[in-house]
């Protein structure tokens, strides 16, 4: 019975992890709609968030979902024009989502951190759809490829391929240390400077409370396989 317990709990793990990469991916990626928002405010996110022990988002959450139902139209219209000054212009950008300006002087796109990102997706033969006209490290990009990792490794532990699942989650450890939470403080921190929007000041405190998070979550289930 302990054994079994301790899969189920390490199921549930790679479950909720996959769900919040997926969530926040399309959040960050896409510009925002009803459906989406309703995703964010809906009992499986307040769950995953439960079980990945994160009580502060859970707590914002809850109060934009109180603001949300207040005047969801409003919301929705602002959301969507927020999306597009803080992703795709046509002024400069207030936060820039990619992992190339925060990690070089010149504060560039496609440099050779860039490259060093398409490194870590090939090896999962992980290429984004328009990676020619878009630089690999955009945050969506780097959520998306986490959870295309977590679903490997979420598929791996169901065919009790345990060494699969230590390669993945190793490997998603490292893009962790080496990429994401090199960068996405200051991102986040410029993110949050720059809108005064609930759902994105929400969004960057998600982020930045699931990405710390995760890292010592995946150290717990390593532990345990």
């Amino acid at each position: 019975m302990e054994v079994e317990s301790k899969q189920e709990g390490i199921a549930v793990l790679l479950a909720s992890r996959t769900y919040l990469y997926r969530l926040l991916q399309s959040l960050f990626g896409n510009e925002p709609t009803l459906k989406g928002i309703e995703i964010l405010n809906s009992d499986y996110t307040e769950t995953a968030l439960s079980l990945l022990t994160l009580e502060k988002s859970s707590s914002l959450l809850r109060s934009f979902s109180e603001l949300w139902e207040q005047n969801q139209e409003k919301l929705l219209e602002q959301a969507g024009s927020e999306y597009t000054r803080l992703f795709i212009g046509p002024t400069k950008l207030p936060a820039p989502p990619w992992e190339s300006v925060y990690v070089t002087e010149e504060r560039l796109i496609f440099q050779e951190s860039t490259l060093r990102v398409r490194q870590c997706y090939l090896k999962y033969n992980f290429l984004p759809a328009h990676y020619r006209s878009e630089a690999d490290d955009h945050i969506a990009l780097e959520l998306d490829f986490m959870y295309n990792l977590c679903s490997i490794a979420e598929t791996a532990f169901q065919a009790e391929d345990m060494s699969q699942v230590a390669e993945v989650l190793l490997d998603q450890k490292a893009f962790l240390e080496e990429h994401l939470l090199v960068w996405t403080p200051q991102y986040i921190k410029d993110l949050q400077a720059a809108t005064s929007h609930p759902l994105y000041q929400g969004l960057a405190f998600l982020l930045d409370d699931f990405l710390k998070t995760d890292f010592a979550v995946i150290e717990e289930i390593l532990t345990a396989l």
